[in-house]
C-alpha cells in the first residue's frame, strides 16, 4: 500500500511539472575575446568573436578594458558595428608601461555578455605601430572597387607605406600580393581594388607601416556583384487597334546588372523585328511598366511587335505578338435592349443594324459587348419565369451562367482565349447577391457576405483580373470596390457610392461612378483609389463608363439640368453635353478608336451612338429602347 502511494505522489509531482514547465527565454550572445596584438605604449588592438546562437540579434559589439581585472561597458570600451561574427577593436589613450584588462562584449534585448578576460602591458618606448581604420567599400563592380585609410597617428616613426591588403579570407594581411601602395605618412589615401572575380565575397583591411612594425584597420567585408546579362523583358498585349495605330509596350523585370538605357517597341510586318528598323519608339530607362504608341501603320494589316529594353551587355526582345489594323472604315458594336411590345428584347448592333439575343417570351437586356477577332460577345440576363439567368452571348448563340438562382452579367472581355465576365449571382441558398467572375464560364466568388453586393465591369490587363462593384451595408452606406486577382480594395468610407466602370492603363487603374453629396450624387473617377469628381454637387450626376487613350481620360454619364438628365461625356474632366435637355437622357459606355470617341446611350426612348457628339439612331423611338455597351473594331 505504502509503494503504490508513492507511486502516485511521484506522478502528481511529474505532472505539475509537465504543467508548469516554464516558457524557454531567449538567450544572451556568445563572445570570446581576440588576444591583444599590435601592442605600444599608446595603442593595442583586440578584437571578438560574437555568435547569436538561437538568442535575439545583436544590437552593439565591441571590447572594455580598464586597469583593474573584469572591466565592462560601463567603462571605456569601443563600438564595433552589430550582428554576430568577427571583429576587430583599436584600444587607444592608454598609458605607457601598464598592464590592462580586455573583455569583448556583445548585447542583445536580453543584456550583456562577456568573453574571456586577456591582459597586455603597454611598452615604454615612445615608438609604436602607426594607428589606421579602414575605409568603406565604394565603387563595387564585377571586377573592381574602392576603398583606402586613414592613418591618424604614426607611433612616433615616419610611415613609410600605406595601403589595402584583399583577400578571401578574413584579415588580410600584406603578405598577399593582392594589396595596394598608396604613398606614405599620415592622413587619407584612397586605393583602387582590382582583379576581383565576379559574385565573391572579399575582405579589406587598410595597412600603414613604420620602423616598428606593419598595423592594420579593421576588416571590411563586401560582395562583387554577379556579371552583367541583357535585360528581361515581357511584350505587352495590342490595345486600342485602329486602322493606322495601335498601343503596346512592356514590362522590364530585372535589368541584367546593368542599368537599362533605352526602351520601347519596335514592329514589322514580318516576325521578330529589331532595333535596326526605324519604326520603333523609345520610351524611357529603366525597369518597370511602359506604354508605347503604335502610329504609321497601314489599314487591314498584320504586324508583329516586340518590346526591347537595352543595356550595356546589348538588347533584349519580348516575344513576337501580333495583331491586325482595322479597315479604314471601323465597324461599331453596341449591346442594349428594346421592348418588343410585352417584354424587353435583349439586343445588338452592327453599324446600326439589330440583331436580337432573345426571342421576347421573357424579359433581357445585354449589358456590355465585346469583339475579338471575328467572335461577337454579350452579356446580360432572362429572366426564365422565375428568376433572372446570367447569361453570355457568343455570336448570337446563348450560354446561361448561372441557372439555379438570380444572376446579372454586368461586363465581359475577352484575353486570348479566356472569355471573363462580371456580375453578380447567387453562391448559396442564404448568399443570394455575390459578385461573381466567370472565366470561361467557371464562376469565382469575389465576396461571401450577407449583404447586398454587385459586380459591374471587369478588365483583364496582362495576368491581373479586375473587378468594379459595391456592396451595400445600410441605406446610408453603401461601399464601391475594386476586386484585383480576388483582392478588394474600398474606394470609399461611410458613404454611398456605385461604380459602373473599371479601366487598367499601363499602372494606373481608374473607377467610374457616383458618391453622394446628400441630396444630390456627384459624378466621380477614382484614380488608383483617389477620387476625382466630375460635378459639383448642385445638380444630380453620375459616371457609368471610363475609357482612357493615351493621356486622355473619357468618362460617359448624365447630369441633372434641374428638369431633365442631359447625357454627357467628359475628356479630363471637362464636359461636353451631348443631348439638349428637352428629354432624359444618359451616356452608357464610351470607346476612342483612333481620335474619335463613341458614345452610345438612350435620349428620351431612343438608342442612340455619339460619333464625335454628332447623334446617330439605333431604334425609331416607338418603344423604350436603350444602348448600354459599344466596341469599336
Amino acid at each position: 500500500m505504502k509503494h503504490i502511494f508513492a507511486l502516485l505522489i511521484l506522478a502528481f509531482i511529474s505532472f505539475k511539472c509537465q504543467v508548469n514547465a516554464p516558457d524557454p527565454v531567449p538567450l544572451s550572445p556568445t563572445v570570446t575575446t581576440v588576444a591583444a596584438s599590435s601592442i605600444t605604449a599608446n595603442t593595442a588592438l583586440s578584437g571578438g568573436n560574437a555568435t547569436t546562437g538561437a538568442g535575439p540579434s545583436i544590437s552593439a559589439r565591441g571590447v572594455c578594458w580598464g586597469t583593474a581585472p573584469n572591466p565592462d561597458i560601463n567603462g571605456t570600451h569601443t563600438v564595433n558595428g552589430s550582428g554576430p561574427g568577427t571583429f576587430a577593436s583599436p584600444i587607444t589613450g592608454l598609458t605607457p608601461n601598464t598592464t590592462y584588462y580586455v573583455r569583448a562584449y556583445a548585447t542583445n534585448i536580453v543584456g550583456t555578455s562577456y568573453g574571456n578576460e586577456i591582459s597586455f602591458t603597454t611598452t615604454t618606448s615612445t615608438t609604436a605601430l602607426p594607428t589606421v581604420t579602414t575605409t568603406s567599400i565604394t565603387s563595387i563592380t564585377t571586377t573592381t572597387a574602392a576603398s583606402g585609410g586613414n592613418v591618424t597617428a604614426d607611433g612616433g616613426a615616419t610611415v613609410t607605406a600605406r595601403g589595402i591588403c584583399w583577400s578571401t579570407a578574413a584579415n588580410p594581411t600584406i603578405a598577399l600580393t593582392t594589396k595596394t601602395t598608396d604613398g606614405s605618412g599620415m592622413g587619407i589615401f584612397t586605393s583602387a581594388i582590382t582583379g576581383l572575380t565576379a559574385a565573391t565575397t572579399y575582405h579589406v583591411r587598410a595597412y600603414a607601416t613604420n620602423s616598428v612594425g606593419t598595423s592594420y584597420g579593421g576588416d571590411s567585408v563586401f560582395t562583387t556583384p554577379p556579371v552583367s546579362t541583357i535585360p528581361t523583358i515581357t511584350t505587352t498585349a495590342i490595345s486600342a487597334i485602329t486602322n493606322t495605330t495601335a498601343n503596346s509596350g512592356g514590362t522590364i523585370s530585372t535589368d541584367g546588372g546593368a542599368a537599362v538605357t533605352t526602351r520601347g517597341v519596335c514592329w514589322s510586318t514580318t516576325t521578330n523585328p529589331t532595333i535596326a528598323l526605324s519604326t520603333k519608339t523609345i520610351d524611357g530607362t529603366g525597369i518597370g511598366t511602359f506604354t508605347s504608341a503604335i502610329t504609321g501603320l497601314t489599314a487591314a494589316t498584320t504586324y508583329h511587335v516586340r518590346a526591347y529594353a537595352t543595356n550595356s551587355v546589348g538588347t533584349a526582345y519580348g516575344s513576337d505578338v501580333t495583331f491586325t489594323t482595322t479597315s479604314s472604315t471601323p465597324d461599331v458594336y453596341v449591346a442594349g435592349y428594346e421592348f418588343g411590345g410585352t417584354e424587353f428584347v435583349a439586343k445588338i448592333w452592327k453599324n446600326g443594324v439589330a440583331t436580337s439575343l432573345t426571342n421576347g417570351s421573357f424579359d433581357a437586356r445585354a449589358n456590355s459587348i465585346f469583339v475579338s477577332g471575328a467572335d461577337v460577345y454579350a452579356t446580360g440576363w432572362e429572366y426564365n419565369g422565375t428568376v433572372n439567368q446570367a447569361k453570355l452571348w457568343k455570336n448570337g448563340a446563348p450560354t446561361t451562367l448561372v441557372s439555379t438562382c438570380s444572376g446579372d452579367g454586368w461586363g465581359v472581355y475577352v484575353s486570348g482565349t479566356d472569355v471573363y465576365v462580371g456580375g453578380k449571382a447567387c453562391t448559396s441558398a442564404s448568399l443570394t447577391n455575390q459578385v461573381v467572375v466567370w472565366k470561361n464560364n467557371v464562376p469565382s466568388a469575389l465576396s461571401n457576405s450577407a449583404n447586398i453586393m454587385d459586380g459591374r465591369s471587369v478588365f483583364v490587363s496582362g495576368t491581373d483580373v479586375y473587378v468594379a462593384g459595391w456592396e451595400e451595408i445600410n441605406s446610408s452606406i453603401v461601399i464601391s470596390k475594386v476586386w484585383k486577382n480576388g483582392v478588394e480594395t474600398a474606394l470609399n468610407i461611410g458613404t454611398v457610392a456605385f461604380v459602373h466602370s473599371v479601366f487598367v492603363s499601363g499602372s494606373d487603374v481608374y473607377v467610374a461612378g457616383q458618391e453622394s453629396n446628400a441630396p444630390t450624387y456627384v459624378a466621380k473617377i477614382w484614380k488608383n483609389g483617389v477620387a476625382i469628381p466630375l460635378t459639383n454637387g448642385t445638380n444630380d450626376a453620375g459616371a457609368y463608363a471610363v475609357y482612357v487613350s493615351g493621356t486622355d481620360v473619357y468618362a460617359a454619364g448624365n447630369e441633372y439640368n434641374g428638369t431633365k438628365y442631359v447625357a454627357k461625356v467628359w475628356k479630363n474632366g471637362v464636359a461636353q453635353s451631348l443631348t439638349n435637355g428637352a428629354n432624359d437622357a444618359s451616356a452608357n459606355s464610351v470607346y476612342v478608336f483612333g481620335t474619335d470617341v463613341y458614345v452610345c446611350g438612350y435620349d428620351g426612348d431612343v438608342a442612340k451612338v455619339w460619333k464625335n457628339g454628332v447623334a446617330t439612331s439605333l431604334t425609331n423611338g416607338l418603344n423604350i429602347a436603350d444602348a448600354t455597351g459599344i466596341f469599336v473594331k
